[in-house]
């Protein structure tokens, strides 16, 4: 599934348990770009945040884990927190960037059950996020 906000561009999987789009991933997804968004003038264009989490509101209580840039924000659902990044960002390549060179299958043994990203609409730049913080 696809979505657009006034910020960001929101693409999602499919969740292997639930059959659709993961409501709380999608919330997840969508707070994480809500609060990048309103950091974005007072951060510097290298900030990152990371982290894991249980989904809320998932009933199955899926751990989740998440990385967040300026540039590209993606949740990964039902991974441990030892799971290895830069597999399950070849794994999401290969779902989601038409540039993607592939993933061979048995790569590796984590794959998220869901997988989300939000990328910024290219108009909307620091300047365009100063001004919209600006109270005038």
């Amino acid at each position: 599934m696809t979505t657009t906000d006034q910020t960001h561009h929101f693409s999602e999987t499919t969740c292997r348990h639930i059959g659709g789009p993961c409501p709380a991933m999608t919330r997840m997804l969508r707070a994480l770009a809500g609060a990048l968004d309103k950091a974005r003038p007072v951060t510097q264009e290298d900030f990152e945040i990371c982290g894991e989490s249980i989904l809320d509101g998932c009933s199955r209580q899926c751990p989740a884990r998440f990385f967040a840039t300026h540039d590209r924000i993606r949740v990964f659902c039902d991974v441990s927190a030892e799971a290895d990044r830069r597999k399950l960002d070849q794994f999401a390549d290969a779902l989601l960037s038409p540039r993607s060179t592939g993933f061979p299958a048995g790569q590796t043994a984590t794959y998220p059950c869901a997988l989300g990203e939000a990328l910024p609409k290219p108009a909307h730049s620091a300047a365009t996020a100063l001004q919209q913080a600006l109270p005038y």
